[in-house]
């Protein structure tokens, strides 16, 4: 696939390349944490441009020398992210690609519920070294062996833009002027050695020449730039809102996914970061919101949720049993970075806010309103004051509950996956034999859960996570919520899991104020009783929810300064405050089994599953398709264009001449040389067999009188101009097959040639 050999590109040009992409990778300094981070993926672009130099100077066809690249950045990543896994430390074997699926696994996870800017975690940066690998080798190709001017700028543009979509607004300028700087170190250098080819009696010219060219574009170039970083930031305007903002923002409804796709991350990491501090007369779950829906295909819980703006009162439906308590509560959020606002179960009121609440009734979830005016589209900073109505469930009242069920209770909470294990099921019946009351059913399989150990060091999955979960009897809280849930639903009792966090806390020297945590992020289950509405049970050891007495468990979380919780017959997960804590790599992989790790959103009416297996398959087949039949179309698209603007003689012999030169470098890469006339390169290769050597003759003769001779010596040519680019033209089709002709004028290349400098 490679083009005839020219003229060795200088070192010059070679070093100009090789800085594309790494000032592409560069802008990556947006989308993690530090800036450290973007020297791994520095790192592998350069690598991948050594290797791919190293293979052109010897001469390594295209093709090789791509598999020689996919070699070399499958042992990087063998060796980086997997290693001791590989036979000789070369050869993948299963161990090496399950380590490799997993980490691509969590990838993909995190990447749905995290957002910039974000720590460097392996799959993050293993992603983006692919790609600047890739990217430095597609570069190298354009740059050296295609000798294109504009399309190896292509490959750095789209990761810069990538992490300009992606990114955060920290550090954009430096971003974009190392990668405008490096953009125009290369249009220099290209130019130059273009000229320098093209019209070698003005290289020693220091006027006109290539070095003065280079002088005079180098000079606009920087003079551009620094008006850019000068001016730009101070014209009007320039801080203003935008016109249209990309993320979609609306206000006041709003469709969003679950509140673990943005806030997973913490109960992963287990991290001592502050999120948020609750002034409250007693402690309490602060809850966000309950998932309905399990995914059998994804393993995972999810809801969808569509907000309204509220203020005031919150409208809902009140339990018509027991008693209840009000249950008054002043937030200020620090750092949870999403757009959820907790609360105990359930709010009631709004009190007040510093900025708009919008609500969901279904979840009795709140958020932070869509505000343009908010420089963040999180609720960080907010302050609000909200009462709940707490429910003070007795043993006798959930016993005597009805065990009716709504029909759009029914439709929603009693779901099962079809590839639910009988094994769960049967279980279920086996813990519950000697319950008669949907309590009784729900209080015998929270305390089976109890007697298991609560642990975030997990062996390999291996099989069914749920059948491996009750087989080991160890795991964390979405495991246990999310296999109460579905052993629940196996009964016939609605269930739902709840996500949010546990009291905290308290803050020393300020009553009643809690400090909520990282580590305080949990899950648990709810589950429906007629009248009484959604019941909190608790099956994870070590934790217990305040007001729940029912349950049978004293208030229990993980505290730092909670005295009791040392004293827990579990495995805790706390550490010492100066102990990091060490998070088993299976981790994020099992929190996908149980099925919270990805709890995706859409459009109300259901959960959004997005393009499966089908879908993809019919845009792959359309998509191939259309490049089949595009191709060649655009191919005489672009020759009927050529002849359309030909409206002289000689321009329309210059058209000829260019149909002419496109099918010999196309079909047998004859390709004209700088040096050489249109006469010269006839008698060059009349020797050739597949060209009709005389008929090019008198067509590159015509070709030097229309360019050089009178109009009317220029149309008397036209004539023996098209009847020789006929002839060679028909000489050249002819020696080749219609399979040839199309894979010939369908390959990438030709794209690619689009924009080249060519000698025609």
């Amino acid at each position: 696939m490679s083009r005839k050999k020219g003229p060795e590109p200088s070192l010059a040009l070679e070093v100009a390349a090789a800085l594309l992409v790494p000032a592409g990778a560069f802008g990556f300094v947006r989308v993690f944490s530090e800036v450290s981070s973007v020297l791994p993926l520095v790192g592998a672009s350069l690598m991948s441009t050594a290797l791919a130099v190293a293979l052109r100077r010897l001469n390594v066809p295209l093709f090789v020398a791509f598999l020689v690249s996919l070699g070399g950045l499958a042992l990087l990543m063998i060796n980086r992210y997997a290693p001791g896994t590989a036979t000789a430390g070369v050869v993948p074997n299963g161990e090496t690609i399950n380590e490799l699926g997993l980490l691509l696994d969590d990838g993909l996870e995190q990447f749905r519920r995290r957002r910039a800017p974000v720590e460097a975690v392996p799959p993050f940066i293993a992603a983006t070294m692919i790609g600047t690998w890739v990217m430095a080798f597609l570069t190298d190709w354009g740059a050296q062996r295609l000798r294109l001017a504009f399309e190896p700028v292509l490959p750095s543009s789209l990761l810069f833009i990538f992490s300009a979509v992606l990114g955060a607004g920290d550090r954009r300028l430096v971003s974009t002027l190392v990668f405008a700087a490096t953009v125009v170190v290369w249009a220099v250098t290209q130019r130059a050695q273009h000229l320098s080819e093209q019209s070698t009696w003005l290289s020693s010219d220091k006027q006109r020449g290539p070095v003065g060219m280079a002088q005079r574009m180098a000079a606009v170039s920087v003079l551009a730039l620094l008006a850019g970083t000068l001016i730009g930031p101070r014209l009007p305007g320039a801080g203003e809102e935008e016109l249209y903002y990309w993320r979609n923002r609306t206000d006041p409804t709003r469709v969003v996914v679950s509140p673990f796709v943005e806030i997973g991350s913490r109960l992963v990491e287990q991290k001592d970061i502050d999120l948020f501090r609750v002034k409250a007369d007693r402690p309490a779950y602060w809850r966000l919101a309950g998932l309905d829906t399990y995914d059998e295909r994804g393993a995972s819980w999810s809801t969808t949720l569509k907000f309204q703006a509220t203020a005031g009162d919150l409208p809902g439906l009140a339990p018509t049993l027991g008693s209840t308590s009000v249950l008054r509560q002043e937030v200020e959020i620090q750092k949870l970075g999403t757009i959820w606002l907790p609360a105990a179960f359930a709010p009631a009121k709004v009190v007040e806010a510093s900025d708009g609440v919008i609500w969901n009734e279904e979840t009795a979830s709140l958020a932070i309103s869509d505000d343009k005016d908010r420089a963040d589209d999180n609720s960080d900073g907010l302050v609000y004051a909200i009462e709940s109505v707490i429910q003070r469930y007795t043993v006798d009242e959930l016993n005597q509950a009805s065990e009716f069920v709504p029909p759009e209770i029914q439709e929603r909470f009693l779901t099962l996956p079809t590839t639910l294990s009988p094994q769960v099921a049967s279980l279920a019946l086996e813990i519950t034999a000697n319950a008669t009351t949907r309590y009784e059913q729900s209080l015998a399989l929270q305390n089976y859960f109890r007697e298991f150990d609560y642990s975030l060091s997990l062996t390999r999955r291996e099989g069914d996570p749920i059948e491996q979960f009750l087989r080991e009897r160890v795991g964390f809280c979405q495991q246990f919520s999310g296999t109460f849930a579905l052993m629940a639903r196996s009964l016939g009792i609605p269930t739902r899991v709840a996500v949010g966090f546990t009291w905290g806390d308290p803050v020393e020297g300020e009553p009643g104020v809690y400090q909520v945590t990282g580590r305080h992020t949990h899950a648990w289950p709810e589950v429906w009783f007629e009248g009484l509405g959604w019941v909190a049970f608790e099956p994870t050891p070590g934790r217990g929810a305040p007001d729940a007495g029912y349950t049978g468990l004293q208030e229990q979380q993980d505290s730092l300064v909670q005295a009791n919780f040392e004293q827990l017959p579990t495995t805790p997960t706390t550490q010492p405050p100066d102990t990091d804590t060490t998070i088993d790599p299976n981790f994020a992989d099992e929190l996908d089994d149980i099925g919270l790790g990805d709890l995706g959103g859409g459009a109300a009416g259901g959960s959004q599953r997005g393009y499966g297996p089908p879908w993809l398959a019919a845009t792959a087949t359309l998509a191939v398709a259309a490049y089949a039949a595009g191709m060649p179309l655009l191919f005489r698209i672009r020759r009927a264009r050529r002849h359309r603007s030909a409206t002289t003689a000689a321009a329309k012999i210059e058209a000829v001449w260019a149909d002419t030169a496109d099918d010999l470098q196309l079909r047998f890469g004859l390709v004209r040389r700088p040096s050489e006339t249109r006469s010269e390169f006839a008698d060059r290769i009349s020797d050739d067999s597949r060209v009709s050597d005389r008929a090019l003759s008198r067509l590159a003769k015509a070709v030097s009188v229309a360019r050089y001779g009178s109009t009317e010596a220029a149309a008397a040519q036209l004539s023996t101009a098209e009847e020789a680019g006929a002839e060679v033209q028909g000489n050249v089709s002819r020696r080749t097959s219609r399979w040839q002709r199309w894979r010939l004028v369908s390959s990438p290349r030709r794209l690619l040639r689009m924009s080249e400098r060519r000698v025609l």
